[in-house]
């Protein structure tokens, strides 16, 4: 078993400058042509002849009109009283400043660290009961099954010629993690101002006082009278008549026009713009099973001795790529270094990116680091590259599965 040192991706993130090309054509003026004619029209106007008559005559009428002879007696007298009245309650608005006590609060802070551990890892193979010796030791920061570990590597071999049968003993003590803190924070008092409503109920109250009882009158009376007066009489009149008059006019006909020409305008501007690539190599559905399954029937557990990375000798690579942020690629390549695969990956939907990488020969790959390099083409010419190692294992566990 190999183990593929990846870094978390949360270390760093990709921010290029990206140039927007808005170039484009554009239709301008280039010269201007001046022409034009006089054109004769023939045109017509009414000629208004119409005059008023102003005339009429006084005349003299009667008219009854009333006459108002109506008047009023003022008088009254001033009357002391005392009365029961009701003062009606109402809201006020009251304002004052409290103290709002101080208090803690209980935060979290989340960290990654490197956190002491105890687990090991084995893959490999060694015949039982067989003597072995420690072909290589060492320290080594890595990942393995997804999780980022420090620790000690040996591999064993047999003394006896059992060729490329070895047995690796990963001792993890320390591995990367989220640690989550819990701490106390102060929360200072403070003053603060506030305003309420409040109610004033109404109540009864006794006035007393003088007020003027108003005992005046009205006494209605007129009589009739004929008065004579004189008004005017119109009998002013209007005569409407008048004739065509025919005229032409000289006008000046503009023709006059820009002569336009198509010219290729170069602009654009340039952007911060955060973009970043994420290759996967993955198995197919039915050789992720094979790998567990081989792995339940060495250690009883999933994901040992093959993890994730490690690929049996054969296998199809399912090739995904992930191209997040303000702008998608035209394409993205993947090449199988150190060899003449490569191919081009298809845009599946939002920003995965699918293919895959398999030939017969795949049978015949032994114990080997297999790197693919992940490259996406942007139309402004940037590439971004990420680079996927993952690993073949020889076995013959292929030859009873070779249909996947």
């Amino acid at each position: 078993m190999f183990v593929a040192l990846f870094y978390p991706s949360f270390l760093y993130a990709d921010t290029h400058k990206i140039w927007i090309d808005t170039s484009h054509w554009e239709s301008v003026p280039i010269e201007y042509i001046e022409q034009g004619y006089w054109q004769v029209t023939p045109r017509q106007k009414w000629i208004d002849t119409s005059y008023t008559v102003s005339q009429g005559y006084w005349e003299n009428y009667t008219e009854r009109v009333w006459v108002d002879t109506s008047y009023t007696v003022s008088q009254g007298y001033w009357e002391n009283y005392t009365e029961r009245v009701w003062v009606p309650g109402y809201y006020k608005t009251v304002t004052e400043t409290v103290w709002v006590p101080g208090y803690y609060v209980t935060k979290t802070s989340t960290t990654w660290k490197w956190v002491s551990c105890s687990i090991v890892f084995y893959s490999g193979y060694t015949p039982p009961g067989v003597p072995t010796y420690v072909l290589s030791s060492g320290y080594y920061q890595g990942t393995i099954n997804g999780t980022l570990y420090k620790y000690k590597k040996t591999i064993y071999v047999p003394y006896l010629n059992f060729t490329g049968l070895s047995r690796t003993v990963y001792e993890c003590y320390s591995v990367y993690k989220q640690v989550v803190s819990y701490y106390q924070e102060w929360v200072p008092g403070y003053y603060k101002t506030v305003t309420t409503r409040e109610w004033v109920p109404g109540y009864y109250k006794t006035e007393t006082g003088r007020k003027w009882v108003d005992t005046s009158y009205t006494v209605n009376q007129g009589y009739w009278t004929t008065v004579q007066k004189r008004r005017w009489v119109d009998t002013s009149y209007k005569v409407s008549q008048g004739y065509w008059y025919y005229y032409t006019t000289t006008d000046w006909i503009d023709t006059s026009y820009w002569i336009y020409e198509d010219i290729w305008v170069e602009e654009g501007h340039w952007v911060e713009a955060d973009i970043n690539l994420t290759g996967r190599v993955l198995h197919t559905l039915q050789w992720d099973r094979n790998r567990i399954s081989y792995n339940l029937s060495k250690t009883g557990t999933q994901n040992n001795p093959r993890g994730y990375e490690i690929f049996f000798n054969g296998e199809k690579f399912i090739l995904n790529a992930y191209a997040t942020g303000d702008f998608e690629p035209d394409s993205v390549h993947v090449e199988l270094l150190g060899t003449e695969f490569e191919t081009d990956l298809t845009h599946s939907s939002g920003n995965r990116w699918e293919g895959y990488i398999w030939d017969e020969s795949f049978i015949n790959f032994y114990d080997m680091e297999c790197t693919f390099k992940f490259t996406a083409h942007y139309d402004n010419g940037i590439e971004l590259e990420d680079n996927v190692t993952v690993y073949i294992v020889r076995d013959f566990y292929w030859q009873l599965h070779r249909g996947f």
